[in-house]
């Protein structure tokens, strides 16, 4: 944890925290030195709770999620952290699971690959590098840091929350970027400043909450009048022909006996869907978009995937089959998502989903609406 994210960081409560380090490096980011926590605890002196910093990152996780950390990383906690009387309630439990998933998933895939600037600037469309220089940038569901690597590299300052342990390959992804921060911890719950981002996106995850409307709404709670907000979620195919409907009702039916199996299995079981998927759909769509038969190749499903190595094909088909929730939207509701909580100048791009912005309102009342969660 670099030094400089204390000036950001509070307590989930609103106050401010106080470091103990327990362990901490001397390391050069860009030709500069700087002090970095290793281990340590972030202790609120107003409500007593106490958080971990395990291997660089600030855990600002409850204490019922502080279980799964006991779990993770049991070196850190022997003979240091009494068990917690956390209650994990239903909401938890599916919070739990999500954790587990995208944990495993984000340090299998942990690497930053070439492919990933395409993919950055496919989800932030019409936003050029100047749109994030000098800004404060919220990545809220930072997975592996692939798009917090890139915009760390034009922002005053990024930070990356993530409720999963994908942040330990967020922080060494961007840990070289002295303007990166990684954090664990809950959408819901976040140990942020609010109203202080200009910026804040959240791209594949509101889709995974039990209510992603209400995370929605949370989220913009962190920003300033006038911030930019950009999301990406699942899209229905409601208006798409009959036989993708189907098709995604058959993948549907499938997901709900893959997300139970153990994560080896499953990543071999993904692999095979992947490669069925190029066949099927991503190679014939490569071959026939020049052709004659272009009509027809635009509209087979996966097709963006042309562009792409097949390495992302096989993630993002793990990632369909593992997590435990998945929602889907319409156009129309997203687009109502954005007007509910008094957003401007919206704009609703489509591709593999949809790809959501605007701008908070520069009313103060519209940021204090937009923060009660319904």
């Amino acid at each position: 944890m670099k030094l400089t994210l204390l000036e950001d960081l509070v307590c989930p409560c609103g106050r401010n925290l106080e470091l103990t380090t327990l362990s901490a490096v001397d390391v050069e980011v860009q030709g500069r030195p700087m002090a970095e926590v290793i281990s340590g605890w972030l202790c609120c002196d107003f409500c007593s709770e106490k958080f971990p910093i395990i291997r660089g990152v600030p855990r600002m996780l409850s204490s019922a999620l502080l279980e799964v950390l006991k779990a993770e990383y049991p070196e850190f906690f022997r003979n240091r952290f009494s068990r917690s009387n956390g209650i994990a309630d239903d909401r938890m439990q599916a919070s739990i699971k999500t954790m587990r998933s995208f944990g495993y998933e984000w340090r299998y895939f942990s690497d930053i690959r070439p492919e990933g600037e395409r993919n950055f600037r496919f989800y932030f469309e019409g936003c050029q590098p100047e749109t994030f220089s000098g800004k404060m940038v919220l990545d809220a569901g930072c997975g592996k840091g692939r798009h917090l690597f890139y915009t760390a590299q034009y922002a005053r300052k990024a930070i990356g929350i993530d409720l999963s342990p994908a942040v330990d390959a967020a922080f060494e992804n961007t840990r070289h970027l002295p303007n990166a921060h990684v954090i664990q911890a809950d959408l819901f719950r976040l140990p942020l400043r609010r109203h202080s981002f200009d910026i804040i996106y959240s791209l594949g995850v509101l889709h995974h909450l039990p209510d992603p409307e209400a995370g929605f709404r949370e989220l913009l709670a962190y920003g300033r009048p006038g911030s930019g907000v950009i999301i990406y979620v699942y899209w229905s195919l409601n208006d798409e022909p009959s036989w993708k409907r189907r098709l995604l009702s058959a993948v549907g039916a499938v997901r709900r006996a893959t997300v139970g199996l153990p994560f080896p299995i499953l990543r071999v079981f993904s692999w095979i869907v992947a490669v069925g998927c190029e066949v099927i759909f991503v190679l014939p769509y490569r071959l026939l978009r020049d052709s004659r038969y272009r009509d027809f190749a635009e509209t087979l499903p996966l097709k963006t995937y042309a562009q792409f190595p097949f390495r992302c094909l096989y993630q993002d088909q793990f990632d369909r089959f593992s997590a435990p929730i998945e929602h889907r939207y319409d156009r129309h509701e997203v687009e109502e998502w954005l007007e509910r909580a008094g957003l401007v100048d919206i704009r609703i791009l489509s591709g593999a989903g949809w790809r959501a912005m605007g701008r908070i309102s520069n009313s103060s009342v519209a940021i204090e609406r937009s923060a009660t969660i319904k």
